[in-house]
């Protein structure tokens, strides 16, 4: 299942990836993301691997993932996995002139048991999903365009 999302913000792309591509930095901005660990650090990013911790109301979730593109100021991805999940997620920067266009493309497939509730509950888990996207990209937002 795809999910994408995008919003334009009036700064460069190398602001906008300061705040994007930096685990402590993108905890400001992210809702959803309570805490993160890094694993296994690359020099280069890609091949890095991490836990990340979701809070859903009083459920949290483990995301192990493993960054798979990092392209400074362009863009990076990573493929996620939980119990219940799998998440392949890429944010990607398009600058035009004074605005950088930040994109979001997610493709989410389910695991066990869940792939056959989502088949009633993904709509609804869809746009709450696209909602939460939406505030985090407005909080990005609103963090790269301060002081400008």
């Amino acid at each position: 299942m795809k999910l994408s999302v995008s919003i334009d913000i009036r700064s460069t792309p190398e602001r906008v990836f300061y705040w994007l591509g930096d685990p402590d930095r993108a905890m400001q901005w992210m809702e959803s993301v309570t805490r993160y660990e890094i694993i296994e650090q690359t020099p280069d990013m890609v091949g890095t691997t991490f836990r990340e911790y979701m809070q859903d109301g009083e459920r949290e979730t483990e995301m192990r993932g493993i960054v798979t593109e990092y392209v400074p100021n362009k863009g990076f991805g990573m493929h996620l996995e939980s119990d219940y999940h799998i998440v392949d997620v890429r944010h990607s920067l398009e600058e035009n002139g004074e605005i950088t266009q930040v994109s979001q493309e997610a493709e989410i497939s389910f695991k066990g048991f869940m792939k056959f509730v989502m088949l009633f509950l993904w709509p609804i888990l869809k746009r709450n999903i696209t909602q939460q996207s939406l505030r985090e990209l407005a909080k990005l937002k609103e963090l790269c365009e301060q002081d400008i």
